[in-house]
């Protein structure tokens, strides 16, 4: 494969082929940073009428967002009519782009692939440089949907009568993925619908509780685990049929009675069973952990190839095929998703545990699965207490040794005893799907009336009538706090950058302003709560020197947005990002006028600060 197109070359080609405009997709921000570097020396310049059109629009989208007026890279979009558009510029930047865009300046726009989903953003060609994408730390394959919006970009309505979608060689690309994204059916839609707090305590406080149920059962996430709960309906009357030819005999459940005979006989002469202390959810996990399934393990999947119990402790032990083919024996309680997938796999006595056939198979069929698999709801029973494998003592106390059945079923147990199994997990895995919603929701309920938001008979208490008010992310731990009195008497500087460290979510490493010993000591009392509500809510990452930027920028009036930009390494869109949802957080605290006046004007006090330069910008 030879090395990837030169920019410069690239859009030169482009050109002299008349197929600009031009998106072309890059795998990162640094790519498009690079990518535009590399026309500081270019010669290829605009002509003058078309230099002077550029700065038209760029004058008139400086008059409405002045803090782009010295952007560093408005020479380059003047004098060669590139661009670049990311998430690590700020909006307004973003905005003057897309005009350029619209306005017909520019002959290419070196984009990340965020841009193919969120704008109305047209070109007559769109240049595929990668089949992956950065996600997180790690990169992942583009998904059907993702090459085809890609690709969907190409063409404009009223201007071209076709549109060019181009793959660029690239020593780092994947062809199979981009046939497949480009010929294949979109990945299904998955309702992203959560249950929390502000959401229960809000539908408590417009419906009574005997309605909720049908609430719920109306909504688009119950309708897709309704369709899903479906197929396995069909493959639990598969099994049914498949159970007839071992019908009841002497005993209704010769399947059960036959068990419980043959681990008595096996445990007449050895030593007790060792009991188990697993958690009820591990437990729960263990049983649905059969030959085939999908499940998630730690920044990976994986194909159960067997389950058993180690010796000795009897822990739950599954074996998993990873996609580079290693095969690994770990814990159940690793086990991170159990995903509503089960691949056909044949079995095999001994390592590897599969047939050849089935474990290349499983291999191929796993670095296809699609990036987003529906995960199955499993319902743990609070009450449900580990049954010792042996509850009889003697041989004596059972008919099977005498029975006229004991050959029939001694031969048929195997069979019967997986099919039963199967039978089971078909049961309780269309009775999660069935329940699960509202079973979270009761879980919601449960968690409200511990802290005191909610009564007994699940009406709102005074401290839930405002706290239902606090409709963001970790809203339990903010409210905690504000019953706390975290926030009483202290700086406006203070809060923000709690509400900052608490709303910000992404643990990229990088240079930060350091903090005071006022907000290091505030936020230690945060993270004790944080921890202390673990089983309730996932604590949020709160970071303090994600904190220390927001309380440079409120602590000091004068600071500029250039100057808080050179106290860090994160980028511009990153940081105007993270000030915006501070003030999200803040007005959500400002709204509680009524019931906690200090706060709300101490929260009022950081808005007024927070929202200047850049933030006074945009809406």
């Amino acid at each position: 494969m030879p090395p990837s197109i030169h920019p410069v070359d690239l859009i030169s080609a482009l050109r002299q082929k008349h197929l600009t405009p031009a998106i072309v997709f890059l795998t990162s921000r640094r790519a498009c940073d690079e990518a535009m570097q590399a026309f500081d020396h270019s010669e290829a310049l605009l002509p003058p009428a078309r230099q002077e059109a550029i700065a038209k629009v760029l004058e008139q989208v400086i008059a409405q967002y002045p803090s782009i007026a010295e952007h560093p890279l408005i020479p380059t979009v003047q004098r060669i009519g590139v661009a670049a558009h990311h998430a690590g510029h700020l909006p307004s930047w973003k905005i003057a782009v897309e005009e350029l865009m619209r306005h017909g300046c520019l002959d290419a726009v070196f984009a990340t692939t965020t841009l193919a989903a969120g704008v109305d953003f047209p070109a007559r060609t769109v240049i595929i440089t990668q089949s992956s994408i950065r996600k997180a730390r790690d990169f992942t394959d583009l998904t059907i949907g993702e090459v085809q919006q890609i690709a969907g970009r190409a063409g404009r309505r009223g201007k071209d009568l076709v549109g060019f979608a181009i793959v660029t060689p690239s020593p780092y690309i994947d062809l199979s993925v981009l046939t497949k994204g480009l010929t294949g059916h979109p990945e299904a839609i998955n309702s992203q619908f959560v249950i929390t707090y502000p959401m229960v305590l809000n539908l408590l406080k417009a419906h009574p509780l005997d309605q909720m149920q049908s609430i719920l059962a109306k909504s688009f996430a119950q309708f897709q685990l309704n369709q899903r709960a479906e197929v396995i309906e069909q493959k639990l009357d598969d099994v049914h049929r498949q159970m007839e030819p071992y019908g009841p005999r002497v005993c209704t459940d010769w399947i059960s009675q036959w068990h419980m005979f043959d681990q008595v006989r096996r445990q007449r002469h050895h030593r007790p069973a060792v009991q188990r202390h697993e958690p009820p959810e591990v437990t729960a996990r263990f049983h649905f952990l059969s030959t085939g399934r999908v499940v998630g393990l730690s920044k990976t999947r994986g194909v159960v190839l067997r389950q058993y119990r180690s010796k000795g402790q009897k822990s739950a032990m599954v074996t998993v095929l990873r996609p580079d083919g290693a095969i690994t024996e770990c814990p159940a309680a690793v086990v991170t998703d159990v995903f509503d997938r089960i691949l056909e796999c044949h079995e095999a006595p001994s390592y590897p545990w599969c047939t050849p056939e089935s474990f290349d198979s499983l291999l191929e069929t796993l670095k296809e699965l699609p990036g987003r698999l529906p995960i199955l709801p499993i319902l743990v029973s609070k009450d449900d207490e580990p049954i010792p494998d042996a509850i009889v003592q003697t041989l004596g106390d059972f008919s099977c040794p005498t029975c006229p059945s004991r050959s029939a079923c001694q031969k048929d147990y195997a069979n019967a005893s997986k099919l039963r199994q199967e039978q089971q997990r078909h049961m309780k895995s269309i009775q999660a799907l069935r329940t699960s919603l509202w079973h979270r929701f009761q879980e919601r309920i449960e968690a409200l009336q511990k802290f005191g938001y909610l009564t007994a008979t699940a009406q709102l208490t005074e401290a839930g009538e405002w706290a239902r008010l606090i409709r963001i992310d970790h809203s339990l731990l903010i409210t905690e706090l504000i019953r706390a009195e975290a926030f009483i008497g202290g700086e406006p500087s203070l809060l923000a950058a709690v509400m900052s460290s608490i709303a910000h979510d992404d643990d990229r490493p990088g240079m930060f302003p350091r903090i005071s010993t006022g907000l290091g000591s505030l936020l230690g009392q945060v993270r004790k709560l944080a921890e202390s509500l673990a089983p309730y809510e996932e604590p949020p990452l709160l970071r303090a020197d994600i904190a220390a930027v927001t309380e440079r920028w409120i602590g000091d009036p004068t600071l500029t947005w250039i100057g808080l930009c050179k106290m860090t390494t994160m980028a511009e869109g990153d940081i105007y990002r993270l000030l915006a949802r501070t003030l999200e957080f803040l007005s959500q605290l400002h709204g509680l006028k009524g019931t906690h006046p200090e706060l709300a004007e101490c929260a009022s006090k950081a808005i007024a600060v927070l929202r200047r330069g850049v933030l006074e910008e945009l809406p």
